[in-house]
């Protein structure tokens, strides 16, 4: 039995009143970390899956080409990809679009740049027909020089070393909360034995075994363990909620045209079954709250008692 039932008077000590504001900000802080890596998790594989089945062709063109050479350039471009295993669709985005995804590096300024944009092609592929990318890119080099095919092999190499990164981060955190948390239990669960050392001595002449007085402790630990972990897992998502609502209020960003690549719009969603996850907070924190305080009781007792 848990027993919640408490005969020693441990709520009157002062370090037990503060213990579950203290809780409740570590819990707070292990929330945020375990919501984040959650994110970053379900982040990784959409940004995966949806860049590895796409690809962009850019063609370059100087001021010296005419709008008729660029039309027939980019037909025999799109031709190309057309007839190549492995293409699904082809997009050819426009100066605006281009523009667009140049904003948020160049600023709103991108498409009034002095200099010709390059025309790109957002290319979809097929699952069942593997693409021969180095044979595209010698087809594509033959009709212009310098076309280039962009897999974005790098960027998702980049990108998902930085995510995973994140997650590592986040488990050490998350840990590193997790101890604090089982050192305040000791710390607090030792101040009330000092602090009730003559009601527990009495309570021992009695009769009362270290097991009773022990779940006397373990009782309290578990309770404003448990008041904590709400409160805590509360705030942490009500600031995940808030900080998903003021991103997707300020906009988000994709990585090709509106009709080729995938969307890798930045939002702070969690699935419902990662908000079960976090929802298990308050409980992992009550019982590893109970347990840390049930072991520093009997290892006490057994030395000043």
């Amino acid at each position: 039995m848990l027993g919640l039932r408490t005969d020693l008077p441990l709520d009157q000590d002062a370090s037990a009143r503060f213990l579950p504001w203290i809780l409740g900000f570590m819990v707070y802080l292990a929330a945020l970390a375990v919501g984040s890596a959650l994110v970053v998790d379900r982040l990784s594989a959409h940004w995966q899956s949806g860049l590895t089945g796409n690809l962009t062709v850019e063609v370059p063109f100087t001021d010296d080409v005419s709008v008729t050479e660029r039309s027939e350039i980019l037909d025999k471009v799109i031709d190309l990809l057309s007839a190549t295993p492995g293409v699904a669709g082809t997009t050819l985005l426009d100066d605006r679009e281009i523009a667009r995804l140049l904003e948020p590096w160049l600023g709103p300024e991108a498409s009034e740049l002095d200099i010709p944009l390059p025309a790109m092609i957002a290319v979809t592929l097929r699952e069942d027909v593997g693409l021969d990318q180095a044979q595209l890119q010698r087809d594509l080099t033959a009709i212009e020089a310098g076309a280039k095919v962009d897999a974005h092999a790098d960027w998702i190499a980049d990108a998902l070393n930085f995510l995973r990164g994140l997650k590592l981060l986040a488990a050490l955190l998350t840990g590193l909360v997790l101890a604090a948390t089982a050192l305040t239990i000791i710390f607090v669960t030792r101040t009330g034995l000092s602090i009730h050392r003559s009601v527990i001595s009495i309570v021992h002449l009695i009769g009362a075994p270290d097991a009773y007085i022990a779940g006397q402790f373990q009782a309290q630990s578990l309770r404003l363990g448990l008041l904590g972990g709400i409160v805590g897992t509360l705030l942490a998502a009500g600031t995940i909620v808030g900080a998903d609502h003021l991103l997707r209020s300020a906009g988000s960003f994709g990585a090709a045209g509106e009709a080729g690549a995938a969307d890798l719009a930045l939002d702070l969603q969690l699935l419902p079954w990662q908000w079960g996850v976090l929802a298990l907070l308050p409980v992992a924190t009550a019982l590893i709250a109970m347990i840390t305080a049930r072991w520093t009781v009997l290892r006490s007792l057994a030395r000043f008692i």
